[in-house]
């Protein structure tokens, strides 16, 4: 039986039970009702769930210091995995990009940029790894 139903039938049944005569609504003044601590309705706390969401090439900063100018393509990629970005009009530059969100609050970013000469590495802009070295 739902909590309505029981609170509506337990007034009907303790207002039935009295012997008072109905009196005209100005000097009608109901008996003062509390409520049982069982009967509590509050609502349920609810949890939302944040899940953490990676995307893009996950690095490690020890991997990332032992670049080198002069690099063949294939030893970086050794090194530090394949990139998240070839662009085609771009394909001298390989673009490390990585984004995450730790349940919901934390934010980790950063951008790793490699410029290739032909197959060699010609430089390395490291200007946006501050993220990189916030997780490690």
């Amino acid at each position: 039986m739902n909590r309505l139903t029981l609170i509506v039938l337990a007034f009907t049944i303790l207002s039935g039970c009295s012997n008072s005569v109905l009196k005209s609504p100005e000097t009608l003044k109901l008996p003062k009702f509390s409520m049982p601590s069982w009967l509590d309705f509050s609502m349920p706390s609810i949890d939302i769930y944040k899940p953490s969401i990676m995307q893009g090439s996950v690095l490690e900063i020890e991997a990332v210091e032992k670049l080198q100018i002069g690099m063949s393509k294939s030893a970086v990629m050794n090194l530090i995995g394949s990139p998240s970005i070839i662009d085609p009009f771009h394909q001298y530059q390989w673009d490390y990009i990585h984004h995450s969100t730790i349940n919901g609050d934390q934010v980790i970013h950063y951008r790793l940029r490699l410029i290739f000469d032909e197959d060699v590495l010609s430089e390395i802009d490291k200007s946006e790894l501050g993220g990189l070295s916030d997780n490690q």
